[in-house]
């Protein structure tokens, strides 16, 4: 093979290569400017989860039915009744199967729309306690305030 024909074979490779990236120069981006502007997700789209806690009777069936053991219940019985003090759930731990909001027999938990866990320190954003109400992600619904996560102006 001469210099010439491998000067063309190279040319012609080139341009072969550079077609697609050319055909996506001249069409429009479809990047998106998290997070002013929001991605769309499908309404049965899994996301963080939604607990009701003054619904909850404190069975423990969510946390049983977690195959990886991300959700953690402690209780306190004063005069023969539960009352729930924490659900915290891992998730960095959890693998978002829905398979905990089934066998709820008052249905408290479910999964929601939500997913940004973005934090500076890992434990701080993986690991949510229902029960309190803190941090930006928290809904009235999710929440035992229901002024949660509701930005406070000053």
């Amino acid at each position: 093979m001469g210099y010439f024909t491998r000067v063309w074979h190279g040319v012609k490779t080139t341009a072969v290569g550079l077609r697609l990236t050319w055909r996506h120069f001249f069409t429009k981006p479809t990047t998106i400017q998290y997070p002013e502007e929001q991605p769309y997700f499908s309404p049965f789209e899994r996301g963080l989860h939604e607990f009701e806690p003054d619904k909850c009777i404190v069975c423990h069936l969510c946390a049983k039915a977690c195959p990886v053991e991300c959700i953690k219940i402690e209780s306190v019985s004063p005069a023969g009744k539960k009352q729930l003090t924490k659900y915290e759930i891992d998730y960095a731990k959890c693998l978002f199967c829905s398979l905990c909001v089934d066998p709820c027999p008052v249905d408290c938990i479910h999964m929601g729309q939500q997913y940004d866990l973005s934090a500076y320190e890992r434990v701080h954003g993986t690991r949510i306690d229902f029960t309190t109400g803190e941090g930006p992600w928290r809904t009235a619904r999710t929440s035992a305030d229901p002024d949660a996560g509701l930005r406070r102006e000053g």
